[in-house]
């Protein structure tokens, strides 16, 4: 947030040129397949090749499932461009206790646990803000220069 009250982002080169705003999308369980689209139309527009268009894709997957399952059971996904990146920015009403989530290997006969691992390996930068009022996972995906 910026100090007006604004999004960081908001005032950046926005993939939704009808409204000059960030895509946005709330989303749900029967949501989650519109949700992947939309990254995958975002990431296309962008000009990511085939292979990271799939990496966009898994990483919006794994962190719209994992708000579903553990953020209250929905969330809102918004995407935007910079001259630089695309940022993909999911946000719920769940709390991260773990600081280090997704930051160290779990266990091999864990059952869960891997999502986020993915989206830090996936991404080339991933902020994570978790507090009592809901978690926002923001990650960005550098942009080929032109």
């Amino acid at each position: 947030m910026t100090g007006s009250g604004e999004r960081v982002g908001d005032h950046l080169d926005h993939l939704d040129q009808r409204t000059g705003r960030p895509r946005r999308l709330p989303y749900d369980a029967g949501t989650l397949k519109a949700a992947r689209a939309l990254a995958v139309e975002c990431a296309t527009a962008a000009g990511f090749t085939e292979d990271r268009v799939q990496d966009v894709e898994l990483v919006t997957s794994e962190l719209t499932a994992n708000s579903v399952e553990h953020g209250g059971g929905s969330g809102v996904l918004c995407l935007w461009t910079d001259a630089t990146h695309l940022v993909i920015e999911v946000s719920d009403g769940g709390h991260i206790e773990d600081p280090l989530a997704g930051r160290r290997p779990v266990p091999p006969d864990s059952v869960g646990g891997r999502g986020l691992l993915l989206v830090y390996k996936l991404a080339d930068l991933v902020r994570i803000h978790s507090g009592p009022d809901g978690t926002t996972v923001r990650v960005y995906f550098t942009r080929a220069m032109m």
